[in-house]
């Protein structure tokens, strides 16, 4: 018998709520990283939106040259706090990586396992969505500023250029991001699946 309307609801606002909100930190994270824009809209939006913690955290955990290890640390402290919370509640079954774990009675030490390959699968889908979007974008609105297409092209074309050095544009098509699609996909199969297959 399946888990009743009420917890399957609770688990995905959780599950919603917290994935958004370390999306946002690796944002930071990634935009210190990549160099990105601050004074992008955007990037202002989610420098305030992470400020509050990241800022009293960064007094204890100082950053590691360009790396913002108290993000890092923060996304991934915020991903072990979800699968306790879920054992916790009796939530049943969560998102790891595109794979479903039980998380009835998992040990501390496959909790902080998980949650560091959550962290490294959300890394994954964020560079992968940020090319998609620059795609679209660049179809959309071809030479044209927008503040989300001058982020996601900030964490993403650091990927793409080198594989545009060695695969240049044919007929005036640019398939360099088709190619780190396809190349960030089959890594996270490959990266994700073995690590799954370690635990």
């Amino acid at each position: 018998m399946g888990a009743s309307p009420g917890m399957s609801a609770l688990s995905f606002l959780l599950n919603t709520v917290i994935e958004l909100y370390v999306m946002v930190v690796a944002l930071r994270f990634l935009m210190q990283a990549m160099r990105v824009d601050y004074y992008n809209p955007i990037a202002q939006f989610i420098v305030k939106a992470t400020n509050p913690i990241l800022v009293p955290l960064r007094r204890v955990i100082p950053g590691w040259g360009r790396q913002d290890i108290a993000a890092l640390l923060l996304c991934w402290l915020l991903l072990v706090g979800k699968l306790f919370l879920f054992m916790a509640l009796g939530l049943g079954v969560v998102n790891i990586g595109g794979h479903g774990i039980v998380v009835g009675n998992l040990g501390v030490v496959t909790v902080i396992a998980l949650a560091a390959i959550d962290l490294l699968a959300l890394f994954f889908n964020i560079f992968f969505f940020a090319i998609i979007i620059m795609a679209v974008l660049s179809w959309i609105s071809p030479g044209g500023y927008n503040p989300v297409g001058a982020l996601v092209s900030g964490i993403s074309e650091p990927l793409i250029r080198p594989v545009r050095r060695y695969i240049p544009p044919l007929g005036g098509l640019d398939l360099s991001p088709l190619v780190v699609l396809i190349g960030l996909q089959v890594l996270k199969i490959l990266v994700i699946g073995t690590l799954m297959q370690m635990l």
